[in-house]
């Protein structure tokens, strides 16, 4: 080629020592060598940002693709027009946008032939971003072009970056929903976290050692821990997190508030008086602006649904409770101890979960258990509490509590309530069809109802009742076997015994006190 680039004098530059930062990627695709040497003298001190430039070296307009492919970082592409063939450039450049989907490099094209390629027909045909000719390529508009394409550059790449961020943040919103359990939210919020901030490995310098806790009683309980602070959970969290963040953990303003020190980063909401989230990550800086907003937008969303499903749990907590109460009034009246509810209810979600049940519907049985006999608070006392056999009448009356049970618990919407009307319904069919109140048989009955018949009557024969001593397991196993079938499903009757240690141990550990 007989192009020259033409510089303008210059006073002599001392070469500054190499900066530590990732350099900018300034990729020259031109078949003269020339061009190389004299554009990589002109640019050899330049910075911007106080980043430096790496040059990269294609010949043909095939290899400034490849370059492209294995450089997806590249800032500026200087892009001569004629190559191996006389359009060359234009067609890489071409490639770089429909075939690479490369939209963030910077492509200027220069030419030593401005008549062959009219800047105003390239420019309007080609999305590139200048045309210049390489006569006019001073040092000084090298400079020039230089601060131009890489301030464009950073600022596309900090809109995308922060499309990026929100795309990060509602993906990670959406999948913290997903958890339905208190301590699963709240790692996940502590796991996402990186997540959301890192964009590559230079912008997020952290390890995962975190905190989440929640306050509802006049403590702030750790709800969950990641990294070292992963066995503190129920721990005081003012004994975990460093001294300096004291006045933010007492502070007793309402609404969100954040900071971040060398120790790493706390921020807290509190709604009112009584309830505040909090989390913690040690050791956790943000490299720039957008970093610190993505972080402060993602915790504060996160901290007010964390705080949404910590009154949910204490929601459904007390709804527990109020079953337990409910279940061991009836239990009381009938001179029952509370803890058959308690081993009922454990038996029953073994077996559910033996069965491979779902999660949910297994935690639905096992807390709605306990309200299984609700309706004998409709049976009176002589009958309830009678230490001999009831006479047909009295037997009639004693299993109307079934379907009173049922009738009590099958208005409610909630979850909780409904497996507790079913459970109560259900439980004393039978699987030849022989039970009641309806006559149900094999799995026309709820396997609710089937699980719960089993706990039932195993807790009753393996404990003292007013009306007959504990039985030893060798006379229950009997007993299990005879109405295999019969009584109960015997799949369930099959699990029972194959984990029958599993069963004991739940008899041990929820033992009657001794009267």
């Amino acid at each position: 080629m007989s192009d020259e680039l033409v510089f303008a004098a210059e006073a002599n530059v001392t070469e500054q020592p190499t900066s530590p930062r990732k350099p900018w990627k300034v990729l020259i695709v031109d078949d003269d060598e020339e061009v190389h040497s004299i554009t990589k003298l002109a640019l050899r001190n330049f910075t911007f940002d106080d980043r430096p430039l790496q040059f990269i070296h294609a010949y043909t307009g095939v290899e400034g693709i490849e370059q492209l492919r294995e450089h997806k970082d590249v800032a500026v592409c200087l892009l001569d027009v004629v190559m191996e063939t006389e359009h060359a450039g234009l067609d890489t450049a071409s490639r770089i946008r429909t075939e690479l989907k490369n939209s963030f490099v910077r492509i200027v094209l220069r030419t030593g032939q401005p008549g062959q390629a009219p800047e105003e027909t390239i420019i309007a045909e080609y999305d590139i971003n200048d045309y210049k000719e390489k006569t006019e390529l001073t040092r000084g508009k090298l400079h020039t072009l230089m601060y131009s394409c890489l301030r464009s550059y950073r600022d596309i790449l900090s809109l995308e970056r922060s499309r990026k961020g929100l795309e990060r943040i509602l993906e990670c919103s959406t999948q913290l929903q997903q958890k339905t359990y208190l301590k699963d939210f709240a790692r996940g919020i502590l796991e996402q976290i990186s997540a959301v901030i890192a964009q590559d490995e230079d912008a997020f310098y952290a390890k995962n050692d975190g905190v989440a806790a929640f306050d509802n009683t006049g403590e702030l309980k750790v709800i969950a821990g990641t990294g070292e602070f992963t066995e503190c959970e129920n721990r005081n969290a003012a004994e975990i997190i460093p001294k300096e963040f004291t006045d933010i953990i007492n502070g007793k303003e309402i609404g969100f508030r954040s900071q971040m020190t060398q120790s790493g980063f706390v921020c807290v909401n509190r709604t009112n008086e009584r309830h505040m989230g909090l989390l913690f990550l040690r050791d956790l800086k943000t490299r720039n602006e957008l970093e610190s907003s993505l972080l402060h937008m993602f915790c504060r969303n996160a901290l007010t649904a964390f705080e949404n499903i910590s009154l949910r749990t204490l929601l459904e907590e007390s709804q527990r409770e109020i079953v337990y109460m409910l279940g061991d009034a009836v239990e009381h009246r009938s001179k029952e101890t509370g803890l058959h509810l308690k081993r009922v209810a454990e038996i029953a979600y073994l077996l559910a979960q033996k069965l491979n049940l779902p999660k949910d519907e297994a935690d639905a049985i096992r807390e709605a258990a306990p309200l299984h006999d609700v309706g004998k608070i409709s049976i009176p006392d002589e009958i309830l509490n009678k230490p001999a056999k009831l006479n047909p009448q009295e037997w009639e009356i004693m299993k109307t509590h079934s379907q009173v049970g049922f009738d009590m618990l099958k208005t409610s919407d909630k979850p909780l309530l409904k497996m507790g009307a079913e459970i109560a319904r259900d439980h004393h069919e039978r699987w030849d069809g022989t039970g009641y109140p309806a006559g149900l048989a094999g799995k026309d009955i709820s396997i609710s109802g089937r699980i719960a018949a089993i706990a039932d009557v195993f807790d009753a024969l393996c404990s003292r009742r007013i009306y007959k001593a504990a039985w030893d397991m060798k006379s229950v196993e009997e007993y299990f076997q005879l109405q295999r079938g019969l009584h109960f499903d015997p799949s369930l009757v099959d699990i029972l015994f194959e984990n029958l240690d599993e069963f004991i141990d739940i008899q041990s550990r929820y033992k009657d006190p001794i009267a």
